[in-house]
């Protein structure tokens, strides 16, 4: 068995003696009901003899299938697999990673390969291939830099998350892997769209949409949506919600922190973020119970163990929470603390008795009433949402929704209730109810110092908690363990002296050294001068250009016959 010199975060150590090779058992099922967007004859270069082997692979949504004499022999799930490019004798080599096996594949569509396999499997070039501005958010387990790809010169958002402190998360390791997955599944206008993921040797990155309208709630407070607005606001969120259930997933963290706009010229084109929580129906549950106090449904915090698990109709009770607090400025669920606002929520007290509700139409108070049911087979679905007759009306643009006070009090008391928790949830495991902050805020006007963002505190590094770090850390445990089993460190270029210390180096620094404003950074490096014309001009400049990536025709499947499926 050989095993490769790089040791990715989210390899198994638990199988990465027992597997011989990167393949796993080809599943005709996966294959016949998947959908091909590459193929190519190309070779994959023996590890004992280094001579080239004529193969035949193909690339789907998710998997790499592999065929020899146009015979199946494997299957690849690209999810977290490493993908490097290296050159030898044969000319541009790919190599993919997996828990210790790798394969290396020669084609002369390398280019056109390597581009499709940046978008289903992690990259290790990040600094590399971006200079990364400043801090512009922080949420419970990641930051948010700005951040310019030096290719093209598009901006992008990149979250970070840092391994050591996912490692000390409750499966923090297998709620990353998730993320990536679901969101390379999700593909429509009002979520937020993953381009890329990078793991270097501290950090896990992914590239996100850039989006620079702010949240939702807080260009409500400025600026009162008319109930024309409302209407094509929920329209787009419901939209998407459409597309994420026609996927068989779930969001489960709907709140008004996770909605932000697009852009500072529209109150409607607003974007679905954070998708830590999201699981697929059908599929392995790493939390069963999880979302935000005041939003979840109430089948989640009511769910045990052994009951039937419930569907994507919560979602559409904690959209209504949502149209709720837009229309009316006030959180449905009343309560002086965090065990007072989960018990209305869990039993649905709402105030339907307000000014705003009931002076709006019947329909929308038909609406907002179905989506606020209890009992979830009560509640339309969201496809339902979008037919009912409140979408087919016209709203006087005059008729201003009055919600700018209650929201200001809504935003503050709302806050301070929540951390007034006592001892409520006694759940561990799967079954606690998991909730977390947001890190995207859709704003890039947090300038003034990388380490403060809006609405939070902030230290200079994804750093874990200071009564955590007396002890050794898991992760370097998982690295020392890992010291056992590399044989090979020479070659690649996550291991190269140069890349090792460039990765070393704290994104924060990182950023800092890349600022359009390094003349006016104190000695300490810890803050930016607060002027920001000339930066903003900038990214003015830098946001007009867009990268343009082409599609690619689709390839037709191999026709494999059962028999050859043992």
């Amino acid at each position: 068995m050989m095993l490769n010199e790089f040791t990715s975060f989210f390899d198994n150590l638990e199988v990465i003696h027992k597997i011989k090779h990167i393949w796993s058992k080809f599943q005709l099922s996966t294959y016949e009901n998947d959908s091909i967007i590459f193929e190519s004859v190309c070779h994959k270069i023996s590890r004992k003899t280094q001579k080239l082997k004529p193969i035949i692979i193909q690339l789907g949504q998710e998997h790499l299938y592999f065929f020899k004499n146009k015979n199946p022999h494997g299957m690849l799930l690209l999810t977290v697999v490493v993908m490097t490019i290296q050159r030898n004798e044969h000319g541009v080599m790919i190599r993919l990673l997996r828990n210790g096996q790798f394969i290396d594949i020669i084609t002369t569509d390398a280019m056109l390969l390597k581009q499709l396999l940046a978008f289903k499997c992690l990259q290790t070039t990040f600094h590399d291939e971006f200079g990364v501005t400043k801090m512009i958010g922080k949420g419970s387990f990641a930051k948010v830099y700005l951040a310019t790809k030096k290719q093209t010169g598009a901006q992008y958002a990149i979250k970070a998350f840092n391994k050591e402190f996912m490692l000390e998360q409750f499966k923090g390791k297998e709620s990353l892997e998730n993320e990536i997955r679901v969101m390379r599944r999700l593909n429509q206008e009002n979520l937020v769209h993953l381009h890329e993921a990078y793991e270097t040797q501290n950090s896990i990155y992914f590239v996100i949409d850039l989006l620079q309208g702010g949240e939702l709630l807080a260009r409500a407070k400025t600026n009162p949506f008319s109930l024309d607005t409302l209407q094509k606001l929920m329209y787009n969120f419901i939209k998407a919600l459409v597309h994420i259930h026609s996927k068989k997933c779930i969001h489960r963290d709907l709140k008004p922190e996770n909605l932000l706009l697009k852009s500072k010229d529209s109150n409607v084109d607003v974007v679905i973020a954070d998708f830590g929580l999201a699981a697929f129906l059908g599929e392995e549950i790493l939390f069963k119970r999880c979302g935000t106090p005041g939003f979840v449904a109430p089948e989640i915090l009511m769910y045990k163990e052994e009951d039937p698990f419930y569907d994507e109709k919560c979602d559409i009770f904690s959209a209504g929470v949502i149209f709720y607090i837009l229309l009316t400025g006030k959180q449905p669920f009343q309560g002086t603390d965090y065990k007072a606002i989960l018990r209305a929520n869990k039993n649905c007290e709402i105030n339907y008795n307000i000014k705003q509700i009931q002076q709006s139409s019947q329909k929308l108070q038909e609406l907002i009433r179905k989506m606020l049911q209890q009992n979830p087979k009560d509640r339309p679905s969201a496809e339902a949402c979008l037919q009912h007759p409140y979408f087919e009306e016209i709203f006087n643009k005059n008729d201003l929704v009055e919600i700018h006070e209650n929201l200001i009090e809504y935003e503050i008391e709302h806050e301070h209730r929540l951390q007034k928790k006592g001892s409520f949830d006694s759940q561990v495991g799967s079954m606690e109810l998991q909730v977390r902050t947001s890190v995207l805020n859709g704003r890039t006007d947090t300038i003034g110092s990388l380490s403060v963002c809006s609405g939070q505190g902030s230290s200079s590094r994804l750093e874990k908690p200071q009564q955590q770090q007396q002890q050794q850390s898991k992760f370097s445990q998982f690295c020392q363990t890992m010291k056992t089993v590399q044989q090979d460190t020479s070659g690649n270029a996550m291991a190269s002296p140069q890349n090792k210390k460039k990765d070393q180096q704290d994104l924060h620094k990182f950023a800092l050294k890349n600022s359009y404003q390094q003349k006016q950074m104190s000695k300490d490096d810890d803050f930016v001068n607060e002027e920001s014309a000339q930066l903003d001009a900038a990214i003015q400049k830098l946001n007009s250009q867009s990268p343009k990536i082409g599609l690619f025709k689709k390839s037709a499947s191999y026709k494999v016959p059962k028999s050859t499926q043992e």
